[in-house]
């Protein structure tokens, strides 16, 4: 019984303290500063009608500058047929 009670007690303060965390599979968190160059990737988009992939730039958005680049993929994105390649738009953190 005790042994009940302590596991309760131990799930009580545990549900009670603040946590700040997430996990992202196959993303490593990183910090950014003021002004730092923030990457920017697109995906492939997917119609609620025909639920087939099109990859990003097949339709008329803006390409980037020279070759469209492949990232590298994990086998989780793999999996799911997601298609990460580089974008023309550039990012700066609170800018």
């Amino acid at each position: 019984m005790t042994r009940f009670l302590l596991s309760v007690v131990g799930a009580t303060l545990m549900a009670a303290t603040g946590t700040e965390a997430f996990y992202l599979p196959g993303a490593n968190p990183r910090s950014y500063t003021e002004n730092d160059e923030v990457d920017l990737h697109v995906n492939k988009i997917t119609s609620s009608k025909t639920l087939l992939p099109i990859e990003f730039y097949k339709l008329p958005f803006c390409r980037p500058d020279g070759k469209i680049q492949h990232e590298d993929e994990n086998l989780g994105e793999f999996l799911a047929g997601d298609r990460i390649e580089n974008s023309p738009y550039k990012l700066n953190m609170k800018k």
